[in-house]
């Protein structure tokens, strides 16, 4: 069985969410709404299909996955963006469960968990979180996806469950490149920089 302190509930994100200035509180209110809305959009794009083909039918059924796994890093900076990216994209796809796997979560990130839905929050990092959220522990489902950025270790365990369940894709370290002209506004091309950062 899990200790407190390593699982948090919804309630325990629901008190983080509660403890943030009224500012911050919307700002992931507003994000996840955001989300939620291109999540809806794209969700509406696609349909389960069949057709009649010579000898029989054939088409494809889109139907959401019972339990997802999001994982969000938690190195030098809090990222509720990968919270809210990763847990309100599977909610709004119906998910039957949602589970978030972070070290050290902040209480934003926390925060985060509750805007987006989240069944509750494994305060734990690397591949421990991708394997628990793989095989299981605890009151977390095994999942049947695990999405989110990490560092190599969760790139690395992520191609080790890949047989297990589905995972987003094994992403590798940031890079950017911004081409801009003397008529580019100098702070978006600075915003666009440090996102990356």
């Amino acid at each position: 069985m899990l200790r407190a302190r390593t699982f948090l509930s919804k309630d325990d994100c629901e008190a983080a969410y509660r403890a943030l200035p009224k500012d911050q509180q919307g700002l992931l209110d507003r994000t996840a709404a955001r989300i939620r809305t291109f999540a809806e959009a794209q969700l509406a794009s696609v349909s389960s299909t069949e057709i009649d083909i010579p000898g029989g039918r054939a088409g494809h059924t889109i139907a959401p996955v019972n339990a997802a796994g999001c994982y969000a890093p938690g190195g030098r900076y809090p990222l509720p963006s990968s919270v809210l990216m990763t847990a309100v994209t599977a909610r709004t796809a119906g998910c039957g469960e949602v589970w978030v796997a972070s070290p050290r979560p902040s209480e934003v990130t926390m925060a985060a968990a509750y805007v987006a839905g989240a069944d509750g929050l494994l305060a734990i990092g690397g591949a421990q979180a991708i394997a628990a959220l793989a095989y299981g522990v605890g009151g977390v489902p095994p999942c049947d996806v695990i999405v989110g950025p990490g560092n190599m270790w969760v790139t690395a365990a992520k191609s080790l469950v890949a047989g297990v369940c589905a995972i987003d894709m094994l992403a590798g370290p940031s890079e950017v490149l911004v081409i801009a002209d003397a008529t580019a506004n100098a702070k978006v091309i600075a915003a666009d920089l440090l996102a990356q950062a």
